[in-house]
């Protein structure tokens, strides 16, 4: 009986490290496609992609690391967030858009949860769905024409705290589905 439950133990550690192996080659290959897709098919240059951005966020007196797989920069102004996701991209838009309204000195106005084949865009201020569709992605040169009527306000100070919050509680739950994925 003992050697049973060994065993069993043994082979659930072995699908949990092989579940987390094919989550980890899905991710690198989505974002290698996304990163591909604007760079060739959107017009975007290496130097407008900040790959890995990361940040501290400071609650209660401890900083806690925040990352994203890419941000867009037009003229020295972050103007888009990206997440990739090998899972369901609706799942990670709270998330995201809590990212984007707290990592900087003013909102990230524009967040993209996606998986590689889908997208949804989202207006941070409003926090809601604005287009579908990786296609749906501006061109650099149509970024360029929304930045000049895109508004970079900070996100209101009475509400940062619990947005901030909001964003930690994503984080922790990220590193479970991480392993689940």
């Amino acid at each position: 009986m003992m050697q049973e439950s060994v065993d069993r133990k043994k082979l659930v550690e072995e699908k949990i490290r092989n579940a987390e192996a094919e989550a980890l080659t899905s991710l690198t290959l989505i974002r290698r496609v996304v990163k591909d897709y604007l760079i060739h098919e959107k017009g975007y240059g290496d130097e407008d992609i900040e790959v890995d951005a990361e940040f501290g966020i400071i609650v209660d007196n401890r900083e806690t690391p925040v990352s994203v797989d890419y941000i867009l920069k037009i003229r020295g102004r972050r103007f888009m967030v990206i997440k990739c996701s090998p899972g369901a991209v609706e799942s990670r838009e709270r998330h995201l858009v809590s990212f984007a309204r707290v990592v900087d000195a003013y909102q990230i106005p524009f967040a993209v949860v996606t998986d590689g084949v889908h997208a949804r865009i989202l207006d941070t201020l409003k926090g809601k769905v604005m287009a579908e569709g990786l296609d749906s992605l501006p061109e650099r040169r149509q970024a360029v024409e929304m930045l000049n009527s895109t508004e970079f306000s900070p996100y209101p100070a009475e509400r940062m705290e619990k947005e901030k919050r909001i964003l930690l509680a994503f984080e922790a739950i990220k590193c479970t589905e991480e392993s689940c994925e």
